[in-house]
């Protein structure tokens, strides 16, 4: 069964194939442990997984081997390692692998050294693309029924929870994370300074394209780990 995460952020991915081993070769994880997010974990890599934009690693912490998702980057099997925090999930899916793990750690990432290295830490689903910045250049016309971006902004407590049709061109795409595809949509208007809607969909879009969505919008989502909207279009279903 499909979970629907929390987590993020994030966000995430990471290495090469590996063969599944049997459940009950691995401990379980130590919850209250492995969940805390400032608690630096020492770690030594088992083995590992390519999971496309996830890379799944099984360590070994004081003993105990836990699975782990962090962002698809290069780790050497028996290299120690650390991480902070961390998002503890159960009964997770990972289609890529067509594996369901009992518990999984999803994490922002593992580091070689224990102290972290200072640095901006930015949600991987904001909008940096440069078509963004120009939005005044985009000018999209609203479908019958359809509602600006500017309009979303500025009434997103009355819309909440309600389904809604909005058109817009594509400025960014995140796929495959969280088991959904992330996309940042403009349509020329804004409202204090907020210029693009994220939209979470199981549709593929390209970058570019001017796509309509019908979904439903979502305010204060938190998917943990630091990881908060303040509004989403969830569910976002492709109109042609």
């Amino acid at each position: 069964m499909k979970n629907k995460i929390k987590y993020f952020t994030v966000i995430l991915s990471l290495l090469i194939v590996f063969s599944c081993k049997e459940k009950t070769n691995y401990s379980k994880i130590d919850s209250n442990q492995t969940a805390s997010k400032n608690e630096v974990h020492k770690i030594v890599i088992n083995e590992m997984s390519d999971g496309g934009n996830y890379a799944y690693i099984n360590v070994n912490e004081n003993g105990n081997a836990y699975w782990m998702a962090i962002p698809n980057t290069e780790v050497k099997i028996g290299e120690t390692y650390y991480y902070d925090g961390g998002m503890l999930m159960k009964d997770f899916e990972s289609e890529h692998l067509n594996k369901t793990f009992d518990e999984i750690i999803f994490a922002d990432g593992i580091r070689q050294t224990e102290l972290p290295v200072k640095k901006e830490i930015k949600n991987p689903h904001e909008n940096s693309n440069p078509v963004a910045s120009s939005v005044e250049e985009v000018k999209i016309e609203q479908p019958k029924g359809g509602t600006t971006l500017e309009t979303i902004f500025s009434n997103k407590e009355s819309l909440s929870g309600k389904s809604i049709t909005v058109k817009g061109k594509v400025v960014k795409v995140n796929n495959g994370i969280l088991e959904k595809n992330w996309v940042h949509i403009v349509d020329g208007t804004q409202f204090e300074n907020k210029k693009s809607l994220t939209v979470t969909t199981n549709e593929l879009i390209k970058v570019g394209d001017t796509v309509t969505f019908k979904g439903k919008i979502t305010i204060d989502k938190d998917f943990g780990y630091g990881y908060v909207y303040d509004i989403l279009l969830e569910e976002g279903e492709l109109i042609k």
